[in-house]
């Protein structure tokens, strides 16, 4: 048993106490007990295994009490305590206010007088999940607490946000955000900038590494480098974690300090030279190497912490004698780092175990020796021939079955079944209960201390406030069992299970788990620190705000699991492993890990934290003997261990955005579709779905590595209340689902749609194939009938996406230049739903062929002491010149249906055809950026990249009318409406980097923000839309000289496919006589204006101008003049079919008009258009199979209409207008005046030679004639 700290044991007993006395209200001692709580915390900070418990126990025993207490000197106490005392303690105080025991009126005049810290710790710990769930009262109420903040001087704040960066956590963007506009930012500038004692250094290097600012970093390397401050290790290594890298003044400043130091810092100074990834690393570490023998030790642990990049360079600067050396040495090093990376290569094959054979032993050792109580105690001889003289539970079950305010220690009960039974205020200590079969059983306020548990089973009990402390369960299974307000404090539970069992406000500090099972466990607000998971699996579990400090975990596997808001902290894992776990909201921090599997981001950020723990430590110990083992397998090991540091920082760099954009993902969606995507892994994997819809012919799937969590099986519940999954050997290996696309980028919106890839191994039949695409096409159905979304979902086989064959339904399919876009646009915005990672992730940025062919041999194995999770998705090849043309094409194609789409798709074409820039493909801009520790949406969000590029790219050739149009075009595409704002300022960093990057550093204000954003007037539309046809045009253009500039450039594009598409994109862009102008309208969807208004301006002696408005159903009653003006022609029926071809009209438009159109009339127009809407079905007419550009030109319809505008009492045809379609995708308007006899007898004939089109077969023709018109009737065939 771990020891524990008598103090902390006194004070733990102490309020333990008091939370069971939940009648009390004002208690004389509680302030005192509260600070003393605190100095005994910060007095053994970190805690060790045995004193967690009991601190964090405490903890919860403080909220316990100020749920119950109206006393506010009381509440005021609990909440000082709880506000001071770490991470899990502020959880349990914001649970405390989520809970409303108190009126947040009340509170907030509690809190007034509290010290501004701790209201800015509980703003803090609020504000970490902002806005999340908190409704408009809290909201408020947060927004006054963190007003009173702001204006707090500096010196208070300062012991929280330093105490935060001591513990590696930090603060919550929105409450930074309060900070860093007000008289603390002042202030940090200021001391950073004076030094002397105005401020502790290492008061403000906590601050800097809680405020995770690369600016504060950089300023605190400007102050060290000029001597402001003396520089120390932990300046020096804030500066290391917190800076972007590649910084030449960071750099800089390293190596000032590492040549002024005279040795002292050398540890620190390398390891930010080496996180500065500065291209000399590893030949300035090979100088120290061989010319600084002092250092030498200092250099040797620094080995095992360069790259792959960096360690090759280290090499090639030593003399080959010195090399081998070297590489001995290093792997000395790493011995001692990280001895389970070496010993798993020595099991695995990969070096010969002999070569390492004490090293295999004594890391195969668990540190965990699995002791317990095997059998109970069994009564004596003369016990058992008297009797006990005192009552106990075995003589009084057989009458009773409610026990109430008994002492029934020392009880021996055996093979009974209690079926229903209550047990209130007992005492059962020291007893044994042996095979009992507790069913439904309520036991409340007992004691059940040292007592032990063996066989049996626990079934639909509830346990309320209830001590278990000491006890010893074994061979029990629980199931569908609850705890609430119960103490398991060094409770043993061996070779138990547990399912469907919930656990509320419990303390299980120091508690063992030995061989034990927990599936589909859900804890809440409790205490696991110091306890002990050993040989212990957990599945599809929650712990949800619960403490894990301190914890040992080993021999165990945990997947499926859930982690909501715990703390983890100081846990050491041992052969354990992590699968499909989520993290929302967790505290990861000082885990020690070894043999264990863990893919997590924060779990691999620990490692690479705890990595560099241990390279400090090493280079104070003795190193291992490096003449123990060959030179050829150091070489080897070392080989394996720089690629694998390489990747491991690669992937959690990447998994790092992943993470955030998943969440931001899910925040932008309304609360049902959040539903959906939570619930798509599972529906994926399991056969529930099909079942539901009766989907037949669908094959078994397994989604890798996935296990449902606790949430996904609650709301799968929900919607598949009666179907159970099959369990089937699975048909279908589904190895990753990624969505593409906007979601989780700023330009999602509420209405944005999910483009998912489901890659799977393609090893399956065409039946399997068949039976996946129904069911993702059900799939897709249900999101729209069920949530509301649009879904879309392109089953893909691995070999082809590796092989650039993309299934995605259009044009993108087709293409070189279309396949290799499309494949950056997936490496750029890809999200993972669910699946393995890519392995594209851990290559270098800009790799080339040979470089990512080294990477992926390397990958397929990664991580070498775990299961393999990276999955090869291609190479990314650059897009081949001669296909630039041919791509531009294809996007001018699609112009008129996704204009922003397809103009930032043209305009990164261009970017890639300028053959000066050669610039590296976006995606890997990000990731270099992401390797460098950059921030910022402008180099790590997909589309603000891609703006921020093509915005510089255009600006820089001076075409500043394109520019002006992406700049309008992003911030329409930019979702800056639904930003949210605390206290009037973005709170969330991307959202404030985003508005940086459109605004500027000045505030602006939310209303200007999103104003930028509100829907555009038609007249800007139709601006917009002119400027993206011009754009098209002239991007087409240049490319196009660009690319056949000089006798060796060739176009490569298929005779056919230049034609078809060039006579499609005619048909978008190109301007003809008499041709109904189409507009690629960029703030307009297909249902057009709900109100259409239309009037003629007539003049003496001049033709009449006809003008059509549009407006919504709330300006019905307002006059014509007030709504949008569309436009305007000199003939009605070529503005009507304007109308039609711009889909601003649809059946359900009311049309409206005034006197002036007479004698057309409104009754005819409100015939007219419906006609003619349902005569040029929309698809069919303007987007007919592009092949109908390989053949000649035809008219395929013609509308015609007869004395539209003439006066009705006429009896000779006046006017003719012909609206007519073209099987290339055009419609024009010609009218006839006083067309005369050769129309009236024969008018395919006039038609054939009066229009500019061949009418070279009969075309579909409908006639048109106003009510009460009195001209001649005419036969169209």
């Amino acid at each position: 048993m771990p020891e524990v700290n008598s103090r902390v044991s006194d004070i733990a007993s102490v309020v333990r106490t008091y939370a069971l006395n939940t009648a009390s209200q004002g208690m004389s001692d509680i302030d005192i007990l509260a600070d003393t709580y605190i100095k005994t915390v910060l007095s053994i900070s970190p805690p060790t295994a045995g004193d967690a418990g009991p601190i964090s126990e405490t903890a919860l025993n403080f909220s316990k009490i100020i749920q119950v207490s109206k006393d506010p000197r009381t509440i005021k106490a609990c909440l000082r305590a709880l506000l001071r005392s770490g991470r899990f303690a502020r959880i349990l105080a914001a649970r405390f206010i989520h809970s409303r025991s108190i009126a947040l009126r009340e509170l907030a005049a509690m809190l007034a007088s509290t010290p501004a810290g701790d209201r800015l710790a509980l703003g803090h710990e609020m504000l970490l999940s902002y806005p999340g769930n908190h409704d408009k009262q809290t909201l408020d109420w947060l927004d006054a607490l963190m007003a009173s903040v702001s204006t707090a001087p500096p010196e208070e704040l300062t012991p929280f946000i330093a105490s935060l960066g001591e513990q590696g956590e930090i603060l919550a963007f929105p409450a930074r955000q309060v900070l860093m506009h007000s008289s603390f930012e002042v202030w940090l500038s200021n001391s950073l900038k004076k030094g002397g004692n105005t401020v502790k250094l290492s008061v403000l290097c906590h601050i800097i590494l809680a405020l995770n600012d690369p600016y504060y970093a950089l300023e605190l390397s400007r102050s060290l480098k000029t001597e402001t401050f003396a520089p120390t290790k932990l300046a020096l290594r804030t500066v290391a974690q917190v800076a972007e890298a590649r910084n030449s003044e960071v750099l800089d400043m390293f190596l000032s300090v590492l040549k002024s130091s005279k040795g002292k810092l050398t540890a620190p100074c390398l390891d930010g030279i080496i996180d500065q990834q500065a291209p000399a690393a590893g030949k300035l570490l090979a100088t120290l190497y061989m010319k600084m023998p002092s250092l030498r030790q200092t250099t040797i642990s620094r080995i095992p912490m360069l790259g792959d990049t960096a360690y090759k360079s280290f090499l090639a600067a030593l003399p080959k004698i010195q090399r081998e050396h070297a590489e001995s040495e290093g792997l000395s090093a790493l011995i001692a780092i990280a001895p389970q990376f070496v010993a798993s290569l020595a099991r695995t094959g990969t070096v010969t175990s002999e070569t390492f054979p004490s090293l295999v032993q004594e890391t195969n050792q668990s540190p965990l020796p699995a002791t317990e109580k095997e059998t109970c105690p069994q009564p004596g001889f003369f016990s058992r021939l008297f009797g006990p003289r005192k009552k106990t539970l075995e003589k009084l079950l057989p009458k009773f079955n409610t026990f109430k305010n008994l002492d029934l220690n020392c009880s021996h009960v055996r093979a009974e079944e209690l079926d229903g039974v209550e047990m209130t205020d007992l005492d059962l200590t020291d007893s044994v209960l042996a095979d009992i079969r507790f069913i439904r059983a309520k036991i409340a306020s007992s004691h059940f201390t040292n007592v032990i548990f063996s066989g049996g089973s626990h079934s639909g009990s509830i346990c309320t406030v209830t001590d278990f402390t000491s006890a010893h369960f074994s061979d029990i299974t629980f199931s569908k069992c609850s705890f609430n307000d119960c103490n398991f404090t060094d409770t043993v539970f061996s070779r138990c299970t547990f399912s469907h069992c919930r656990f509320r406000n419990c303390t299980l500090a120091g508690a063992v788990f030995l061989t034990c099972t927990l599936s589909q466990v859900g804890v809440t607000s409790s205490v696991m620190a110091g306890s002990t998971l050993h040989q212990t699996t957990i599945e599809t579990s929650r712990f949800e705000d619960v403490d894990f400090s301190a914890t040992n975990i080993a021999d165990s596997t945990l997947k499926g699991v859930e982690f909501p808001n715990s703390v983890l902290y100081s846990v050491t894992m041992y052969n354990s492993s992590f699968a499909a776990v989520d993290m929302p909201g967790a505290t990861v921090q000082s885990c020690a890990v070894t043999h264990s599997d863990l893919s997590h981001v924060l779990l691999l950020r620990n490692e690479l934290r705890h990595l560099a723990k241990l390279t400090n430590k090493a280079k104070g110990v003795p190193l291992p003997d490096s003449s123990a083992f060959s030179h050829e397998a150091a070489a080897q090991i070392m080989r394996s261990w720089s690629r694998e540091m390489s990747f491991l920082r690669r992937e959690e760099r990447m998994l790092t955005l992943n993470r955030a954009r998943l969440a931001r993902a899910l925040a932008g969606l309304e609360r049902e579709k959040q539903v959906y995507l939570r619930l798509l892994p599972y529906l994926l994997d399991t056969t529930v779905f099909e079942k539901k819809f009766s989907l037949r012919g669908v094959p078994s799937c397994e989604v890798w590595g996935y296990t449902p969590c606790l949430t996904s099986l609650e709301l799968s519940k929900q919607f598949f209340p009666t179907h159970k999954h099959s369990q089937t050997k699975p048909t279908v290996r589904i190895l990753a689902v990624y969505a593409m696309g906007s979601l989780g980028t700023v330009a999602q919106t509420a209405k944005s749609d999910i483009d998912c890839w489901v890659c799977y191994d393609g090893d399956i039949d065409l039946a399997a194939e068949a039976g996946l695409k129904r069911k993702l096409d059900a799939l897709g159905l249900w999101a729209e009938s069920e949530f509301g979304l649009e879904a879309h979902f392109f089953p893909m086989r691995m070999d082809d996406v590796r092989a650039n064959i993309f299934s995605a339904g259009d044009e993108e399919s087709s293409g070189s230049a279309q396949a290799l876009l499309l494949k950056e646009e997936f490496y750029r915005t890809a999200l993972r739903i669910a699946g393995k990672n890519l392995a594209w992730w851990v290559t270098p940025a800009g790799a080339d062929k040979k470089t990512y062919d080294e990477c992926l041999q390397a990958a397929r194995r990664y991580p070498l002491t775990g299961r393999p999770r990276l999955e090869d998705f291609g190479y990314l090849a650059p897009v081949p010149a001669d296909e630039y043309f041919g791509g531009s094409l294809w996007q001018m194609v699609k112009a008129v249906h996704s204009p922003f789409k397809s103009v930032l798709k043209l305009g990164l074409l261009e970017t890639y055809a300028d053959t000066e820039t050669l610039p590296l493909p976006l995606c890997d801009r990000i990731k270099h950026s992401l390797f460098l520790h950059r921030r910022g949406v402008k180099q790590t969000d997909p589309y603000a990249v891609l703006f921020n590029t093509l915005r510089r790219f255009y600006h820089t050739h001076g075409d500043k009318e394109v520019a002006r149009l992406l700049t309008e075009s992003f911030m329409f595409k930019a979702n800056l409406c639904d930003i949210p704002f605390f206290r009037g300022l973005p709170a969330r960093f991307e959202d404030a980097s985003l508005v940086e990057a459109m605004f500027g550093k000045e505030i602006i204000s939310p209303d200007k923000i999103c104003n930028t954003n509100e829907k555009w007037s038609f007249e800007k539309s139709l601006k917009m839309g002119s400027s993206v046809r011009h754009f098209m045009v002239n991007t087409y253009k240049r490319i196009q000289g660009t690319l056949t500039e000089g006798d060796d450039s060739r176009v490569l594009i298929n005779p056919e496919d230049l034609t078809r598409m060039g006579r499609r994109i005619a048909s978008n862009f190109s301007k003809k006589k008499n041709k109904i102008m189409r507009v690629p309208f960029m703030d307009t969807g297909s249902d057009g204006f709900p109100i259409l208004h239309m009037t003629a301006q007539k003049a003496f002696g001049k033709r009449p101008i006809w003008v059509v408005r549009g407006g919504s159903l709330a300006e019905t009653k307002k006059s014509a003049e007030s709504l949008q003006l569309l436009h305007r022609s000199g003939d009605p029926v070529v503005m009507l079919a304007w109308l039609l071809a711009n889909r601003l009209y649809n059946p359900k438009s009311l049309l409206q008009a005034d006197r002036t159109i007479a004698p057309l009339s409104v009754a005819d127009l409100q015939k007219l258009m419906p006609a003619m809407h349902d005569f040029f079905p929309f698809e069919e007419t303007f987007e007919p199979d592009i092949n109908e550009g390989l053949d000649a030109e035809r008219v395929t319809r013609a509308f015609i209409i007869l004395n539209l505008t003439a006066a009705p009492e006429s009896n000779k045809i006046e006017e003719v207008a012909v609206v007519y379609a073209t099987n290339w995708g055009e419609m024009f308007c010609k009218t006839f005046l006083s067309p005369g006899r050769e129309f009236e007898d024969h008018p395919s004939a006039f038609l054939d030679k009066n229009l500019a089109q061949p009418v070279s077969e009969t075309p579909e023709m409908l006639l048109f004639i106003p009510k009460g018109a009195q001209c001649k009737r005419i036969n169209l065939i």
